[in-house]
């Protein structure tokens, strides 16, 4: 290893003379990927302030940047090679530390170094100075080669036109050209990664130039589109050009990889950009914003392609990104945009991870948003008429890979109903706040649990009301927020045993009464979560009663069916087998909901029908009391009634929702499609 980086350490901090004020170094080396990676100085302390030139986004490796400075304090350090150099305090890079650092030259301390660019070839090199205090106050980019030098004097040329008065926009402190290496300095920003976009509109709305608008064309960044895209691409990039071309909108500020990894946020109106290396002084508005929720949401949060797509959705739905839509003039044309930054991401800037995933959900947003080629494009370049497509069969795989492709995918639409979006802030009022603005309707809902507990209490024993407690969780998530829905759903769900248990008590023990909870609460929670779903798209109202037709096909989710199948028997079978009194019917959902996604409606309330028959035959077979058919009809309905309401909302929510598009037509192409699809 001292092979191949002392002689990158000596590059830097010798002038290849024997030194004048020779300062000593020393260096635990931290390899990833085994590639040099970190030279953190060696001591506990130095080495923690060190990581901090080390973004950490993913869990295990929050989790491995905290224990080190810990592990490198005992005798396990040894197993991280040492480095031991010899620099020159008299050399021009010695010097220029000095300068930024404010440490005498004969009290240089080794810097923590990041090494980057090996990858590319451009070598890089990131260094955190401290002061004599020993606190990191210069960050220093330094370019090695002919490329890393290329790339360092482009970043501070921009840095050097970047504008004084604007968030994120970070100064230069110093700059250092010598015949071997090309470097500049700015400051230090303390603070953490942003773990969401909360507080960058702000910034994003200060970039925008105060020129007025322009025609796209006469960007740069089109120009790129142009002759790189169009030739690499061109049946992707056909459809976008023809609508974009010809568009006006406000160019901004383009910092080009605008990742959390290169983000400070000292608070959520206070963030810092640093590595500005393909920044543009005029570039396309949204593309960082887009960068920022994509990138992190595949390479920092492992999504899946069906989630980057979720995740992107709901930025282009929210309103912050509305009105900076409507500021910079590109409303229209947002979604052409997003995928020509796709295309650009893929073709120009050529990430060296995340390029596939890319590619993927170029192809299935283009899909969705009705912007794709007529014919069959890969971001590989290749270009394939439908009419030239194979059958399916010669790609046909077995029965049993073909059955674990269905329930992969059938697994992955269940975990996508209860996900959400995390990278879109979404700042929601205090409970006290939503109660304070809907009172009226927080005291109507509180009366109607009363009330319908009150007739539970008095006039019925075995009569089932579920839609009745079912309607305030629903009405409170609609009007006060999901939040004040799941309060309501919470004492929905103990009310019902609670009241049941005070006319029987013998009946009803202590953890037949939890259990009976838990079952109404997990079902008045599905309403509540799938409502509020429903509610926060666009044209809600309108969009719920729109009729969704779509033929069931049982010859491409033939497993799923299967697995449905099986499941609900075993559920039923243990609905009998415990008697009428404990509830089983939540668990009834899961089938069903699978049935509604993967085949439609229909059958989904052909499940929910012979749930509910089942759960209702079992009282009737129990005999729990003398007016057996009435008690029979009149629970089948509102159990049905109940599990109907959550399947309709569900198929209402994924009607339009790119999560769910895989099980619409996903299971209809060829098994390599579908892979290229994201499926």
């Amino acid at each position: 290893m001292n092979r191949s980086v002392k002689p990158t350490i000596a590059g830097l901090f010798s002038d290849g003379a024997p030194p004048t004020r020779p300062v000593d170094f020393a260096w635990r080396l931290i390899r990833r990927r085994q590639r040099p990676f970190l030279l953190l100085p060696t001591g506990m302390h130095n080495s923690r302030l060190g990581l901090a030139l080390y973004s950490a986004q993913r869990r295990p490796a929050k989790i491995w940047r905290a224990a080190m400075p810990y592990l490198l304090g005992t005798p396990a350090a040894a197993i991280f090679q040492r480095i031991d150099f010899r620099g020159d305090a008299d050399s021009e890079i010695g010097r220029f530390l000095t300068e930024q650092s404010g440490v005498a030259a004969d009290q240089l301390r080794a810097p923590a170094i990041k090494i980057g660019g090996t990858e590319d070839g451009n070598l890089r090199m990131v260094l955190l100075v401290c002061d004599q205090t020993n606190r990191p106050v210069k960050v220093i980019k330094v370019g090695l080669n002919a490329g890393g030098r290329e790339t360092t004097e482009r970043e501070a040329d921009l840095l050097e036109l970047l504008p004084a008065d604007k968030i994120g926009c970070i100064r230069m402190t110093g700059r250092l050209r010598t015949p071997k290496l090309s470097a500049f300095a700015t400051a230090y920003f303390p603070g953490d990664s942003p773990e969401d976009d909360g507080g960058m509109e702000t910034l994003f709305h200060s970039w925008i130039n105060p020129e007025p608008a322009v025609r796209i064309e006469s960007l740069q960044a089109w120009e790129e589109l142009e002759t790189k895209v169009a030739a690499a691409c061109p049946g992707a990039w056909s459809p976008l050009r023809a609508a974009l071309a010809g568009q006006s909108l406000r160019s901004t500020l383009y910092h080009g990889d605008f990742a959390p990894w290169n983000i400070r946020a000292v608070n959520a109106q206070n963030l810092q950009a640093f590595d500005w290396e393909q920044g543009q002084l005029r570039g396309i508005p949204g593309w960082d914003w887009f960068h920022f929720v994509v990138q992190t949401s595949i390479l920092a949060r492992r999504h899946s392609v069906e989630r980057v797509a979720a995740e992107v959705e709901d930025l282009l739905q929210s309103p912050r990104f509305g009105h900076y839509a409507a500021a910079t003039g590109i409303t229209r044309v947002v979604k052409p945009l997003m995928l020509a930054y796709l295309l650009r991401h893929r073709w120009v800037t050529q990430p060296l991870e995340g390029a596939r995933q890319t590619e993927a959900l170029h192809a299935r947003l283009a899909e969705h948003w009705h912007l794709a080629p007529k014919r069959q494009i890969t971001l590989s370049g290749s270009a394939v008429s439908p009419a030239a497509v194979p059958p399916a069969t010669a790609a046909t795989p077995g029965v049993w890979a073909d059955a674990l492709r269905q329930l992969d995918l059938a697994w992955a639409q269940l975990t996508n109903v209860f996900w959400e979006p995390t990278l879109i802030a979404n700042a929601q009022p205090s409970l006290q706040d939503r109660l304070r603005l809907a009172w009226p309707v927080a005291l109507l809902c509180g009366l109607w649990l009363v009330a319908v507990a009150n007739i539970q209490h008095h006039y019925t024993k075995h009569l089932a009301l579920l839609p009745a407690y079912a309607l305030p969780c629903l009405l409170a998530s609609w009007k006060m927020g999901r939040r004040w829905g799941m309060v309501f759903a919470a004492v929905a769900g103990a009310m019902g045993p609670l009241v049941a248990a005070t006319r029987d008590p013998a009946a009803y023990p202590a953890d037949l009464i939890c259990w009976n909870g838990l079952m109404r609460f997990v079902m008045f929670q599905m309403c509540v979560f799938l409502a509020d779903r429903v509610h926060r798209q666009t044209n809600a109202l309108g969009r719920l009663f729109e009729p969704n037709h779509r033929p069931a096909d049982f010859a491409g989710n033939w497993a799923v069916v299967l697995a449905c199948a099986a499941w609900f028997v075993l559920v039923a079978a243990g609905d009998v087998l415990t008697g009428p009194r404990m509830m089983f019917l939540p668990l009834y959902l899961f089938p069903t909901m699978l049935m509604t996604l993967f085949l439609n409606l229909r059958w989904g309330a052909l499940m929910v029908l012979l749930a509910a028959v089942v759960a209702s035959a079992d009282e009737y077979w129990g005999k729990l009391n003398t007016n057996l058919m009435e008690v029979f009809g009149w629970n089948l309905s509102m159990r049905f009634v109940t599990l109907f309401l959550i399947i309709f909302l569900l198929d209402r929510l994924s009607r339009e929702n790119v999560l769910f598009d895989s099980c619409k037509a996903g299971s209809r192409l060829p098994t390599g499609a579908a892979n290229r699809a994201g499926a």
